[in-house]
């Protein structure tokens, strides 16, 4: 089961800081690039607390790997989260002031990945993305669509291994 419920909850969520920190919308591109690196790095943060107990500085082993349970798929600037694509013109009207309610840990997580996220240009988070194997094997440049489902394990996996 998915740690926050609500992907565009957490979309919300992340338009909301990304204002507090550069007092402007964030764009979509930089939207997807942070949902996917999210995903990725907090699922690697639990995987690796879970196998490797003695190797981390804090236990996350309690919680779910999955950061959000709604598709990842491989499109032309990297990878994307669909469902917050077809609402981000309006995703501000998902603020939820209690996401993270009893989840202070994972806020603290996300907080601090944000805060790296914002500082990078967005092409510059499409090209890192763009180096992920998860991508590179979903991704294909032949389709007329561009949406094949990426394998969150892959995610994880090629995270958790770095």
């Amino acid at each position: 089961m998915a740690v926050v419920r609500d992907v565009k909850q957490l979309a919300a969520y992340i338009q909301k800081k990304h204002i507090e920190d550069k007092q402007k919308p964030i764009s979509a591109i930089k939207m997807q690039k942070s949902l996917y690196f999210l995903f990725a790095y907090w699922g690697a943060v639990v995987r690796k607390s879970s196998r490797f107990p003695w190797a981390v500085e804090e236990d996350y082993s309690i919680y779910d790997d999955y950061l959000f349970d709604e598709a990842i798929e491989a499109w032309v600037y990297g990878p994307v989260v669909p469902e917050v694509y077809r609402s981000f013109s309006n995703i501000s009207d998902f603020y939820n002031d209690k996401l993270f309610d009893e989840l202070e840990k994972i806020k603290d997580f996300i907080d601090g990945l944000l805060k790296d996220l914002f500082d990078v240009s967005d092409f510059t988070l499409v090209e890192i993305s763009h180096n992920d194997f998860a991508w590179k094997n979903n991704f294909n440049n032949k389709s007329e669509y561009h949406n094949n489902e990426i394998n969150k394990e892959e995610i994880i996996e090629e995270y958790a291994s770095k």
